[in-house]
Formats: C-alpha cells, structure tokens, sequence
C-alpha cells in the first residue's frame, strides 16, 4: 500500500454560530459562479476584505474608490493651498504697487499737458 505525502498547505478552521449550514452554501455557491475553489474564493474575499478594513475604508465602499485621501496626499494638498494663498498675498501687493505707479504716471502726465504759464500760475 502507497503512502500518501503529508499535505503541508497552511490551514485556516473558523468555528462559530455565524457559520451556517446556509452561509456554507451560499459560499459554495459563489465560489462556483466565480470559478474558484470554495478556499481560493473564502480567501480572496477574507483578503479584500481585510485590507478595506486596515485603510480605513467603510464597508460599502467599493475597492479602488477611498474614501478619505491618504494623509499623505491631504499634506501635499495643505501644501498647495498654502502656497497659492502666498501667491495670492504677493499678487495683491503687486497689484497694489502697480496701481499707486499708475496714479502717479497720471498725475505727472496731467502736470505736463498743462502750458508753463497755468502750471506757474495754476
């Protein structure tokens, strides 16, 4: 008689009241319809799952659509704020100059239109 090589795959046993004569065959079911082993679909469910939770995502979310932006990105986006309200500053400061130059362009170009005689009697 052969022997049969030990089966050395990593196993995973889940007991509970959750795991239903039901929920087992609605496992089997899905895991059919995908394709999948009912192993392969349970752990690629379980996985998904799994990293939803760790990022935070709630679980109507569907994968690929976050829900909140990584902090990195919201620190990239404080940033850009930060700058374009610097931005801003300095345009308006310009534009507070560049106004005042123009009012005395005006005033000088008004001061020579005038004849000699109204700017010395004038």
């Amino acid at each position: 008689m052969a022997t049969r090589p030990a089966d050395r795959r990593p196993t995973l046993t889940l007991k509970g009241d959750e795991f239903t004569p039901e929920f087992r065959s609605l496992l089997n079911k899905a895991a059919k319809k995908a394709g999948k082993t009912q192993a392969a679909f349970a752990a690629e469910v379980l996985a998904a799952a799994s990293r939803r939770v760790l990022s935070g995502n709630p679980e109507d979310t569907p994968d690929g659509n976050p829900s909140a932006p990584p902090p990195a990105v919201l620190a990239q986006i404080e940033d850009t704020q930060k700058r374009l309200e610097a931005t801003d500053a300095k345009l308006d400061k310009a534009t507070a100059t560049i106004e005042a130059l123009a009012d005395q362009v005006k005033a000088l170009t008004d001061h020579q239109r005038k004849s000699l005689w109204s700017r010395i009697f004038g």
